[in-house]
């Protein structure tokens, strides 16, 4: 209860400053609200089908790679980047279809004006009016080359429309579970609020699309060079080993390997038979050649027989030279293959007209007939001549194919390692075009599914502001007000040492507070200032009345830590008042009545030790001392602790410091049983109230705010019989 009622004498105590505070505060509000600018709020939707998501395979993306993919398109919405990017176009909307005196669908008037306020002549001379997209791109190229410029500081410093600041309020969310992405946007401007979700919107597919294909941009660009440089190499090592067959006249080597192999040995099993054929005819005709008459060797030696036989040999060994180059399948189709076959005959015949010549000689020298001999002798003469030829031209050709042997084996060497290379370069071109194929299939896959971020809801051109909430703010301040009004003086009532009101002075002080008095500082009422201070009076005297002693007078010591706290003012009310009521009062004033710096001041046990009353007075009823200062000057204890009352005259509206409280200390130890009150003077109107009631002038508004302050709920004026 006491809470309660410390809580309403508070608030009563502080009406004033809850009143015209919280009314200066609230016309303030009222004032400066008329001034907030209009607000408008755009709201677009995004639909980004990445629930809806299935890969070329047919495979559904997880929850983690769902929520990953919003968060980036929030964070890419987001970031700074793409937020300056919307500043920048943004400002070209603005400078490009902005209108001094004419709002329009891209800015308003007044925000154009102030713009153009701000903006230098440089960046107005970049301004293209008919192109936005030219003025955009060269706004940005003033903001690459130009560190710390009008763009940047517009961008970076606070303010409105274009700031990251003001851009950064942009709300974006995911709504619960579903693919739709909803854009908001709130500002001073409805063209500018539009513009800039479109613009949004607009960088956010693009940034989006950026960094979602960049890699595999990056892959598929890496690939594709990896395709033309391994392609290349394929073909170099092709026309490398082309330009090789070229040079050592290769055109197939295993096939060429092959068939010299075969003929090498079709050529071996020719030589031997040549051979043997060869040898055989040498045999015999050295055997005839023995057995020959001389007669017939003449005739032999005599005719043109040697002359034939080299014919022969040397038409054989043609013979022999085109066979072996020439097909079976072709032999009898070759003129000249055999026109060299009929002069082959044609000697053969001309040999053998000889043995007409040599049949003369009937027999040999051993008697034998030598016919027969010259028969058999001229076959082994022109068997010599034919296998000695062929035999040449055999051995002819088996020296070629050892040179050719000696020449293609290096050759083959070359050739595979030449293969090789092609080998190694074809797998790794195959590779690469793999891997080529591998990321466009992906590049293909992440298409598919970023299409989907398409427009729900196109941010619309707001036609209605959302109003400038004038009521919510004056409420606010004025409820704000009253709460920081109320905390400050409850701030002030807990931590403030100034005596003030009979509570707080007994809390810092100790000692009970007997009354209070105005003194004469209110000047509301100084009409009734007198009156108010005779009540006080009255009151302080009813209180004191209890220790007025029958048969003597009685002893109020009148004390004060401080000089000048109303002491004598104080003391003349009391005179006064029991004055009326018939008392004789003698105030006692140090200084005048007695000397405070004489020693038997100091060593004085009761009153009468340093003054005493003149014989031609009247013995008092009340006899009022005024000591000095306390601070300045020792009172004897023994004397206040004779004394019937002691008041301490304190002013409510001094600070009560700690050095007082150890002045005061030992007085107050010291009473053994001695009243000794705090009686505050200049106190406020209604710490007096307090003590004596209503004081005039009597109002009702008055009194019933001070029936409230005392909790009087549902106390009602009655007169009782």
């Amino acid at each position: 209860m006491e809470i309660t009622k410390f809580i309403a004498q508070f608030l009563y105590r502080i009406r004033y400053w809850l009143f015209w505070g919280s009314f200066f505060i609230t016309l303030l509000t009222i004032y400066f609200t008329q001034f907030l600018p209009y607000s408008y709020t755009v709201e677009g939707s995004l639909y980004a089908g990445v629930t809806n998501e299935i890969s070329i395979d047919g495979s559904r993306v997880n929850s983690f790679t769902i929520n990953s993919t919003f968060d980036n398109l929030i964070g890419i919405a987001k970031s700074q980047s793409t937020l300056q990017r919307v500043s920048i176009r943004l400002l070209a909307i603005s400078l490009t279809y902005g209108e001094e005196w004419k709002d329009n669908q891209y800015i308003q008037a007044l925000h154009y004006r102030q713009l153009l306020q701000t903006t230098p002549k440089e960046v107005l001379a970049l301004v293209d009016r008919k192109d936005v997209n030219k003025t955009a791109e060269a706004l940005t190229n003033y903001h690459k080359n130009n560190k710390g410029n009008f763009v940047y500081i517009k961008f970076n410093q606070g303010g409105a429309f274009y700031s990251l600041a003001a851009l950064e309020n942009i709300n974006i969310v995911r709504v619960t579970t579903s693919d739709i992405l909803k854009l908001s946007y709130t500002s001073a401007d409805p063209g500018l609020t539009q513009q800039t979700l479109l613009l949004l919107i607009e960088e956010l597919r693009a940034a989006y699309e950026e960094i979602r294909f960049s890699a595999i941009n990056d892959v598929i660009s890496y690939f594709e060079d990896q395709v033309k440089k391994s392609k290349k190499e394929l073909s170099d090592a092709e026309d490398d080993l082309t330009r090789y067959n070229i040079q050592e006249r290769v055109i197939n080597y295993t096939e060429e390997s092959k068939a010299l192999a075969i003929t090498r040995y079709e050529v071996d099993d020719r030589l031997e038979e040549v051979m043997r054929r060869y040898e055989s005819a040498v045999a015999l005709r050295k055997l005839l050649d023995e057995k020959m008459d001389v007669r017939a060797q003449t005739i032999i030696n005599q005719s043109n027989l040697l002359k034939n036989l080299d014919k022969i040999s040397t038409t054989t060994q043609d013979i022999m030279k085109r066979e072996i180059f020439i097909s079976d399948k072709n032999h009898e189709s070759d003129n000249e293959l055999t026109k060299k076959k009929n002069l082959l005959k044609e000697t053969e015949e001309q040999i053998s007209d000889l043995s007409d010549n040599i049949n003369a000689l009937n027999f040999t020298k051993e008697g034998v007939s030598i016919k027969s001999m010259v028969d058999e002798w001229l076959q082994a003469l022109v068997e010599e001549a034919k296998s000695g030829a062929e035999l040449q031209v055999l051995l002819d050709r088996q020296q070629d194919i050892f040179d050719q042997y000696e020449k293609m084996s290096p050759v083959g060497t070359q050739t595979q390692r030449k293969e090789r290379a092609i080998s190694f370069a074809e797998n790794y071109y195959s590779a690469q075009i793999d891997g080529l194929n591998k990321a466009i299939l992906q590049k293909r896959n992440t298409e598919m599914n970023s299409t989907n971020l398409k427009d729900v809801s196109v941010p619309e051109y707001p036609l209605k502001d959302n109003g400038r909430k004038r009521s919510l703010y004056v409420i606010i301040a004025f409820l704000g007000s009253i709460v920081f009004i109320i905390i400050y003086f409850l701030i002030i009532e807990l931590l403030d040492h100034t005596l003030r009101d009979a509570e707080r002075s007994e809390r810092l002080t100790g000692l009970p507070v007997i009354a209070a008095f105005n003194g004469t500082s209110n000047l509301k009422f100084r009409g009734f200032l007198k009156t108010c201070n005779r009540i006080a009076a009255s009151y302080a005297c009813r209180q004191l009345s209890r220790y007025l002693q029958p048969g003597r007078p009685t002893v109020i010591n009148l004390l004060s830590i401080h000089s000048s706290e109303g002491k004598s003012f104080l003391s003349k009310y009391l005179r006064n008042q029991w004055g009326v009521q018939g008392l004789r009062v003698r105030i006692v004033v140090a200084g005048e009545d007695f000397n405070t710096k004489d020693g038997s001041f100091m060593r004085a046990t009761q009153l009468s030790d340093f003054w005493q009353l003149n014989e031609a007075e009247q013995i008092p009823d009340i006899i009022l001392i005024e000591y000095p200062a306390l601070h300045k000057s020792a009172i004897p204890l023994q004397v206040l602790q004779k004394a019937d009352a002691n008041l301490l005259v304190a002013n409510a509206k001094r600070l009560w410091r700690e050095d007082d409280d150890k002045i005061i200390s030992p007085i107050r130890e010291s009473m053994n049983g001695t009243p000794l009150w705090i009686y505050l003077n200049n106190a406020d109107r209604e710490v007096v109230e307090s003590f004596t009631g209503t004081l005039p002038p009597i109002t009702p508004l008055h009194s019933y705010l001070t029936q409230l302050a005392q909790l009087g709920l549902t106390s009602c004026k009655a007169a009782v019989k």
